[in-house]
Formats: structure tokens, C-alpha cells, sequence
């Protein structure tokens, strides 16, 4: 029994060394421009559920990188990859969905994909989605859950602070003293859980 264990635990590793090895394969072969190649190593690797290497195919697809065009199947593969937690997916079929990039606009898709990059600890998807909660864009209005992302997209260090502080404050003034309090308390609240930088 202990064999048939070992062999199972040794094949498992085997298998994801495998489609580790595909993923670095397919990388080095699309930084050399052999997209025949790289699409064949990404597919392997994201076959397997490799997220990563959804993603990167859903962009030579999205790019026509040795291979035909194709926005359909791009947007399929980001949107396998972000279900499995891939943030980079989700807050690229976020913005995707809000400017209308190869998919038809749709607010409600871009608030969605951005609030789930935003809970996986994303800044640009965590101001994105105070936006979308301040603007009731494709959600419903509600300017605590506002308050609470911009602060959580605050709390990710200097730069972003610098680079949103000034569209924060004017927003901020239109809160009521209660409003900014609790979206401070649930952005708090949201870091402790997530174990994030305050």
C-alpha cells in the first residue's frame, strides 16, 4: 500500500514538473518569437489547468501570435484562468469588459471581474472597483463600499497612495464624515483578513 502511495505522490510530481517545465518552455520560445512553438508548450501547460499558461495563450490569441485572431477564444481562456485565481485575468477581462476591448461593453462583467482582482489583492483592480462602487457603474451605488476599496488601494504602498490621493480627496469631500468612517472600518477590517500591507 505505502508503494502505491509513493508511485502516486512521485507520478503527481512528475506531472506538475512537467507542466511547470511547458509554462518556462512556452515563456522562453514567445520571448524568441517562435509562436508556433510557444502555443504548443502554453497549450500543454494550460491543458493541464496551469492558469498562467491560460492566460498567456488567451493572449497570443487575443494578439494573433501564431495563430488566427481570436477574441472568442482569448476571452475563454481568461476568463478559465481568473476562475482559478488568476488576477491578472480578472483584471484584464475587467477592463476588457469596461472599455469594450473585443467584447461588447458591459458595466455589470467590468464591476464583477474588477471586484474579483480587487479581493485577490490587485491596486489598479481595487481602485477600479471604488470607481465602479462611487459611480454605481455596473453595480449598485454605494459609497462606503467606495470608500472601503480606495483605502484598501491606498494601503498598497507610496506610489499608489501618491498616484490616487488626489481623486480620492475630492470624492472624499463628498462623503459624509459616517460614510468615510465605516468604508476606513471595512477596509481595515479587509486588510486584517487578507493579511495585507496597512
Amino acid at each position: 500500500m505505502k508503494t502505491g502511495i509513493v508511485i502516486l505522490v512521485g507520478s503527481a510530481l512528475f506531472a506538475v514538473s512537467c507542466f511547470a517545465g511547458d509554462l518556462e518552455k512556452g515563456v522562453a520560445l514567445h520571448e524568441r518569437k517562435d509562436y508556433a512553438s510557444a502555443l504548443k508548450a502554453f497549450g500543454k501547460a494550460a491543458a493541464s489547468g496551469n492558469a498562467e499558461a491560460q492566460r498567456r495563450l488567451g493572449f497570443m490569441y487575443y494578439h494573433g501570435e501564431g495563430v488566427a485572431q481570436g477574441n472568442k477564444r482569448a476571452l475563454a481562456l481568461f476568463e478559465k484562468a481568473a476562475k482559478t485565481g488568476d488576477v491578472e485575468s480578472a483584471r484584464n477581462l475587467g477592463t476588457m469588459y469596461e472599455h469594450g476591448m473585443s467584447v461588447d461593453q458591459n458595466d455589470a462583467l467590468a464591476a464583477s471581474w474588477y471586484t474579483v482582482a480587487a479581493e485577490l489583492g490587485e491596486p489598479n483592480s481595487q481602485f477600479a472597483a471604488s470607481v465602479t462602487y462611487y459611480k454605481g457603474q455596473g453595480v449598485a451605488r454605494d459609497r462606503i463600499e467606495a470608500a472601503k476599496w480606495w483605502n484598501v488601494a491606498m494601503s498598497q504602498g507610496p506610489v499608489w497612495e501618491r498616484r490616487i490621493r488626489p481623486m480620492i480627496d475630492s470624492a472624499e469631500a463628498k462623503l459624509s464624515a459616517e460614510e468615510n468612517a465605516e468604508g476606513k472600518r471595512r477596509a481595515a477590517e479587509w486588510l486584517s483578513t487578507h493579511n495585507t500591507r496597512k
